[in-house]
C-alpha cells in the first residue's frame, strides 16, 4: 500500500509539470553520505580543489578526499565561528571568514594568516571572495575589504553598510558586488567607478533619471562578453554592461522575484530560479523567455543550479535534486534526507557533493564529466568558488 501511494504521488507531481516519467536507469546513485553530526551543521557552499578534494565549513572546516575520508581539519579559536564561504586562489590556497577574522589555509590545512575585522559580521551566509595575483577580495565582518594575499595586510575597507553579497571579479580585473541591493563595481584600490541603481544625491535609493530602477537581491553572474546578470525580488531580473547601462530588464509582472544566483549556459541562455520555485531560461540577446520549467513546491526556497558538462541542469528543490536537460525538460529526480544549503559542487569525476543544515555530506554520482564549459556554470563561476569571469584580471 505505501508503494503505491509514493508512486502515486510521484506519478501527480510529473503530470502537473507535464513532463515524462524518467527511464529509471538513468537516475544516479549516492556514492557515499558523510555524516558530521548536528552540531557540524553546514550552511555555506562546498569547494573542489584542483586535486579532487572536497572543502566544507561547518563548526569547523573539513577536506575530505573522494572517497569520503576525513584529509584534515582546521579549528578557529574557541570564541570565534565560521561564518562565510570557502574559496580558492589559482595556487589552492584557502580563505574563508568568521565572526571576527579573515583567514587563510595552505592546501594542507595550515595556517597562512589571519586578519581581524573592525566589527563583528552579524550571521552565517553564503559571502566568499575573490581573487587576483596580489590581493583577496571579501567580506571582513561587516565591511568590504582588500588583503595582501601572502601576508593578510589589509590593503583597504569600506565602510560597514550591512548585507552584502559575494564579490566577482570581472574580465578588466574590476571587482563587483552587491551591497544594500546595489551593484557596485570598485578599482582593485578600492575606489567606485559606478553603481546601479544610479542613485541620486537627494537621497539613498532614489534613481538619478527619476525612473524605476531595478535593485538587485541575488549574488551576480558576468558572461563571456562581461554582461554582468543578477535579479531582484520586485518581480524583474536584468542584464547591464561593462559601464553599467541597462541592457536588458525581463518583467514578471508582479508574478515572482528573483533571489537565487544565476548560471550560464554554453550558448549564453541565463538560468535562473524564481521565488517561486520557477526556472526560467533567458535569451542573452535581449531577455526573452526561452523556456521555463515548474519546480515543486518548496517552503525554504530553491538553491543555485549547476551545469553539468553534458548541459544537465541540476537544481536542489529542497529535498529533491532534480535534473533537467539544458532544452528544460525533465530529466530525473533523487530524494535526499536534510536541509540542503549553498549550491551543489561539481568535481571532474561527475560527482555531485551536496551539504545539508543537519550536518550530511551527500556524494552523488552523476553522468556529467565536471562543469559545464560556459562563462558562468555555478554559483561563484568555477568548483574553487573563485568569483573569477573568464580571463578576469589577464590584462
Amino acid at each position: 500500500m505505501v508503494i503505491v501511494v509514493a508512486a502515486g504521488c510521484v506519478f501527480y507531481w510529473y503530470r502537473l509539470v507535464r513532463r515524462p516519467v524518467p527511464a529509471y536507469d538513468k537516475i544516479p546513485q549516492v556514492k557515499w553520505t558523510k555524516y558530521f553530526g548536528p552540531m557540524d551543521g553546514f550552511y555555506t557552499s562546498p569547494t573542489v580543489g584542483k586535486d579532487g578534494e572536497l572543502y566544507i565549513a561547518g563548526s569547523e572546516i573539513y577536506c575530505v578526499d573522494p572517497s569520503s575520508a576525513l584529509r584534515w581539519e582546521y579549528r578557529v579559536d574557541l570564541h570565534d565561528q565560521i561564518e562565510g564561504a570557502i574559496f580558492q586562489d589559482q595556487q589552492r590556497n584557502i580563505y574563508f571568514g568568521t565572526s571576527n577574522k579573515v583567514y587563510s589555509l595552505t592546501p594542507a590545512g595550515l595556517k597562512r594568516w589571519e586578519s581581524s575585522c573592525a566589527m563583528q559580521k552579524l550571521a552565517s551566509s553564503d559571502q566568499g571572495g575573490t581573487s587576483d595575483g596580489s590581493a583577496v577580495y571579501t567580506i571582513c565582518g561587516q565591511s568590504f575589504s582588500a588583503f595582501n594575499k601572502e601576508d593578510g595586510t589589509l590593503r583597504w575597507s569600506l565602510p560597514a553598510l550591512g548585507y552584502s553579497n559575494s564579490p566577482v571579479m570581472l574580465k578588466e580585473g574590476e571587482v563587483a558586488f552587491v551591497r544594500e541591493r546595489r551593484i557596485f563595481v570598485l578599482d582593485r584600490d578600492g575606489k567606485t567607478l559606478w553603481s546601479y541603481p544610479h542613485v541620486s544625491l537627494s537621497g539613498f535609493g532614489v534613481p538619478a533619471n527619476g525612473s524605476v530602477d531595478v535593485y538587485i537581491d541575488t549574488p551576480l553572474a558576468v558572461g563571456e562578453d562581461g554582461t554582468i546578470y543578477g535579479g531582484s525580488q520586485l518581480y524583474r531580473f536584468l542584464a547591464l554592461d561593462t559601464q553599467g547601462q541597462v541592457k536588458w530588464t525581463y518583467d514578471s509582472g508582479n508574478k515572482t522575484g528573483f533571489r537565487t544566483p544565476p548560471v550560464i549556459a554554453a550558448d549564453g541562455t541565463i538560468i535562473a530560479v524564481s521565488m517561486q520555485d520557477v526556472v526560467y531560461a533567458f535569451a542573452p540577446e535581449d531577455g526573452a523567455v526561452k523556456w521555463t520549467f515548474r519546480l515543486p513546491q518548496t517552503r525554504r526556497g530553491v538553491h543555485s543550479p549547476v551545469l553539468g558538462s553534458d548541459g544537465t541542469i541540476y537544481v536542489m528543490a529542497e529535498m529533491r535534486l532534480v535534473a533537467l536537460t539544458d532544452k528544460g525538460h525533465f530529466y530525473w529526480d533523487l530524494p535526499l534526507q536534510g536541509t540542503p544549503v549553498g549550491s551543489p559542487a561539481l568535481a571532474p569525476d561527475g560527482t555531485l557533493y551536496i551539504a545539508m543544515v543537519e550536518g550530511t555530506l551527500y556524494a552523488v554520482q552523476t553522468a556529467s564529466h565536471g562543469l559545464l564549459q560556459s562563462a558562468w556554470p555555478k554559483f561563484q563561476h568555477d568548483s574553487l568558488n573563485s568569483g573569477r569571469a573568464v580571463g578576469a584580471g589577464e590584462k
